[in-house]
């Protein structure tokens, strides 16, 4: 029969190892955003970006099928569609400018299958860290990648 102090020992080891199964949501910076729109953004791009930025949701985020999961005035958000990379999936995220063909895209984030979780604090937890990566992608102009580090 366990004492007490061996049932609490057991207990913080049992929490540890609960509280890491999860891990921490990295974002990092990549390389330049592909098909990068060439033109400067106005005021209303950017304003439109964090308002379709605002429309993403933890579900959009992990869709299997290509569609739009923000759209506001000049800009929508498209999950572009799932590529494998390092033997894990990723989703393809991209804001881009509306009404145009070729390289429109004014933001771009990748975001790793290895952080989808069943638990509500968890995901507004991934769901706040894409929505910031798509605002530090737009005004670096650089890729994001957001995973479970």
């Amino acid at each position: 029969m366990l004492n007490l102090k061996q049932l609490v020992l057991l207990v913080i080891l049992l929490l540890s190892i609960v509280s890491n199964t999860y891990g921490s949501v990295v974002v990092s910076q990549g390389g330049d955003i592909p098909n990068k729109f060439k033109q400067s953004l106005t005021d209303r791009n950017k304003k439109d970006v964090s308002e379709a930025n605002s429309q993403i949701d933890y579900a959009s985020i992990f869709k299997l099928k290509q569609s739009t999961i923000g759209n506001f005035g000049t800009i929508r958000i498209d999950m572009q569609g799932v590529f494998t990379q390092g033997g894990q999936k990723w989703h393809n995220l991209q804001a881009q400018i509306n009404g145009i063909s070729g390289s429109s895209t004014v933001a771009h984030v990748n975001v790793c299958e290895n952080i989808m979780t069943t638990k509500t604090n968890e995901q507004k937890e991934v769901q706040r860290k894409v929505r910031n990566a798509m605002l530090q992608s737009l005004n670096s102009g650089k890729t994001y990648n957001v995973y479970n580090g």
